[in-house]
């Protein structure tokens, strides 16, 4: 996808580094943050409850992190979310079909991952517009 949003919204108001942001400091998030690098960092699913509702987020990057299918959860309330990259991690099929529930996604990254074809058809028929690499 030539037009994936990571890129972009680095350079714009409203994009948030949390990669050196401990578990327990994920609260402080500010809530009108676009755009949220999680990349490369230490954060887990007990951070990712931390967060704080964010409802203009339309890009979150959570390559090589710790999160995991609970992860999810919370992820999947983002309404907002337009692109989610997710390399690298521990998610299954379970945390991967969540993505399903996010109406505005139009791009996800899973290379490095254990998402079978089933899971990804599903999200696939669920959100046809999606497009994906992985």
């Amino acid at each position: 996808m030539n037009d994936v949003l990571i890129f972009k919204l680095q350079k714009e108001h409203g994009f948030f580094d949390a990669t050196a942001l401990k578990d327990q400091e994920m609260s402080t998030v500010p809530i009108e943050t676009v755009s949220l690098s999680l990349e490369n960092s230490e954060v887990t699913d007990i951070g990712i409850s931390n967060l704080p509702k964010l409802n203009s987020l339309r890009c979150i990057d959570l390559d090589s992190t710790q999160i995991t299918d609970k992860s999810m959860d919370v992820i999947s309330t983002f309404m907002a979310l337009e692109e989610i990259w997710i390399e690298d991690t521990k998610l299954t099929d379970t945390g991967f079909k969540k993505l399903a529930l996010l109406p505005k996604l139009k791009y996800v990254s899973f290379w490095d991952t254990n998402i079978s074809d089933e899971a990804f058809n599903y999200v696939m028929a669920k959100l046809p517009q999606l497009e994906s690499e992985g």
